[in-house]
């Protein structure tokens, strides 16, 4: 018998590089929050931010495009009084004097465009003044392209007016637009009776979120659903994009009420 004992076979042994991949890919296996929790705290902030700049955006973009209309007729107006008015001071021609001219320009605009607002709605609280405005239009009316367009303008305006002189929209509808199967908010402006289908319901659809511009339709009164939201309920769920309508949708040939 050897004296030497027969030691045992050791096992295969783990190269160094092997355990070290095996470890990352434990790593690699770990929620994204224990990995990098910055990436996690940027993911949260920018969705908040996100949520909280959208409406802000939107606004702003609203508002640039209500400044364009109301100054663009008084802006090169006001371009030339600040013009005039820096040039008669002596100013320095600087940035700081650029932004200042840029800046009361835009806000002598809106002055301007809001005089004349006011002074176009006293005229038409006094007696004179409705004579004369009524001689404006009377004179718009016959020129031969305008009446056409400063007409069609002010019924349309008529319409968008809840009283004093416009019926306004009449109720508001569900109809379906742009396809079968799809229910969009619409508001009613009319009724027009054709001879082969029957009763037509002229049918406004805004869009969203400038209700003053959409689409026209004619749908068959059988098409038309009535709801028993107001026009101004109406209008800021266009305006919201639907999160300010109702959890339930209630028409009135459901609660026995006359459509």
């Amino acid at each position: 018998m050897s004296k030497f004992s027969p030691q045992p076979h050791p096992g295969p042994t783990t190269p160094a590089h092997v355990a070290d991949s095996s470890a990352a890919d434990k790593a690699s296996q770990k929620p994204l929050r224990e990995r990098s929790p910055i990436l996690a705290h940027l993911r949260k902030s920018m969705l908040t931010g996100l949520l909280t700049a959208i409406p802000l955006f939107i606004t702003i973009y609203i508002l640039s495009i209500l400044y364009g209309f109301a100054t663009k007729f008084t802006q090169p107006l006001a371009q030339y009084l600040v013009n005039r008015l820096y040039t008669e001071s002596g100013e320095s021609a600087s940035a700081f004097s650029n932004f200042l001219k840029a800046t009361t320009s835009a806000g002598l605009a809106i002055a301007i465009a809001l005089v004349i607002v006011y002074v176009l709605g006293l005229l038409g609280t006094f007696f004179i003044g409705r004579q004369i405005l009524a001689q404006i239009e009377h004179f718009i009316g016959n020129l031969p392209l305008i009446k056409g367009i400063y007409g069609t303008t002010k019924q349309v305006m008529a319409v968008f007016r809840q009283g004093g002189g416009g019926s306004g929209f009449q109720r508001v509808v569900l109809v379906e637009f742009p396809r079968k199967g799809t229910w969009t908010l619409a508001f009613v402006t009319n009724t027009v009776h054709d001879a082969q289908i029957g009763k037509l319901v002229c049918c406004f659809i805004p869009m969203t979120p400038n209700p003053t511009s959409g689409f026209f339709q004619m749908f068959p009164e059988d098409q038309v659903r009535t709801t028993d939201w107001t026009v101004d309920m109406g209008i800021k769920i266009v305006l919201s994009g639907g999160l300010l309508a109702p959890r339930e949708l209630t028409h009135p040939e459901e609660k026995g009420l006359p459509q």
